[in-house]
């Protein structure tokens, strides 16, 4: 085996091999001179590089030779614009910390405001709610103590005002939208609509009205039941009866003596427009007789005004609300 050293180069301390540590047999060659151990952490160079040289070589260079010129290894300039960043960054974190604190104080204290009004209100309906349910006591004990006759007259200003369900005979008229109206090709009711052909609130306002000529005791569309504050009227695309959306088809039934109502609506005004309804437009009409029709009581019925009318006065004359129009 060729040696690296040269021939009149010195031997190398020889370590007689009784001389040798224990463990240190096998780091020694032949001529017994000793080679020292691996690390105990040779298995972690990454983690030792890191450890003992953290700066980049080249930096570290750089560092050395700022200090053979006798300056310091950094500049003290980065340093300074490091701390004032760090205080810059330190103080926006803070003010935005406050802001926040003050914001959630003032959303606590909105909120505990509201739940205050709240249970206010709540507390002044549940007074209202004890007064009403107190006053239609009153209500029921005095209509007990009518007689027949009396209780016959409020029974059926009940049912005139719509505050009664009510049952009987009478007639049903059914109404719907013409074949074919209100769609086009791309299935869209809003384009290409035909107006001509669709039920309208005006012709509601036409038939409902030759109905109450023609001596409908009540009267009912889709389960809405007519008063005297009733509006039907137009809102977009729907029919709005006691303002709330009507579905298609549409279904008027009115009760009364249904062969007279039959005969007087067919010879009104009213009966003429649902025939050229029918005969113009194409719209489907359909008006049969019923032996007995069920309509459901009003809702939302309320009494704006009321004066007790002593007995023998002559009643107040009552002026109506303005019309409304659809």
């Amino acid at each position: 085996m060729r040696s690296d050293l040269p021939d009149d180069a010195p031997a190398p301390d020889e370590i007689p091999a009784d001389e040798l540590g224990e463990g240190e047999e096998d780091y020694a060659d032949a001529r017994g001179v000793v080679h020292p151990g691996p690390r105990p952490d040779a298995s972690m160079t990454l983690l030792t590089s890191m450890l003992e040289r953290p700066l980049d070589p080249g930096y570290q260079a750089a560092a050395d030779d700022r200090l053979a010129q006798g300056l310091p290894a950094s500049t003290g300039t980065r340093r300074t614009r490091l701390l004032v960043a760090l205080l810059l960054i330190g103080l926006m974190i803070g003010v935005s910390t406050a802001e926040l604190r003050d914001r959630d104080g003032t959303r606590a204290t909105a909120r505990a405001d509201l739940i205050r009004q709240i249970q206010d209100r709540q507390t002044v309906v549940d007074e209202r709610g004890t007064e009403v349910r107190g006053l239609q006591q009153e209500v029921d004990v005095a209509t007990a103590q009518l007689d027949p006759t009396q209780r016959k007259v409020l029974e059926d200003r009940r049912v005139t005002s719509g505050l009664a369900a009510v049952t009987g005979p009478g007639v049903r008229l059914t109404l719907d939208d013409a074949p074919g109206t209100g769609t086009d090709a791309d299935g869209d009711p809003r384009t290409g609509a035909k107006d001509e052909g669709r039920v309208q609130s005006r012709d509601m306002q036409l038939i409902t009205n030759g109905l109450w000529a023609s001596g409908a005791e009540a009267i009912s569309i889709n389960g809405q039941r007519l008063t005297s504050r009733t509006a039907i009227r137009f809102a977009g695309e729907a029919i709005l009866v006691n303002f709330r959306p009507l579905t298609r088809p549409y279904t008027i039934e009115a009760i009364g003596d249904a062969s007279q109502m039959q005969t007087t609506f067919a010879e009104s005004a009213a009966g003429s427009y649902l025939t050229g309804l029918r005969n113009n437009y194409g719209i489907q009409t359909s008006l049969t007789s019923q032996d007995e029709l069920r309509l459901p009581s009003a809702v939302n019925v309320s009494t704006r005004e009321a004066t007790v009318v002593p007995a023998g006065a002559k009643p107040p004359r009552v002026t109506p609300l303005k019309k409304e129009t659809s």
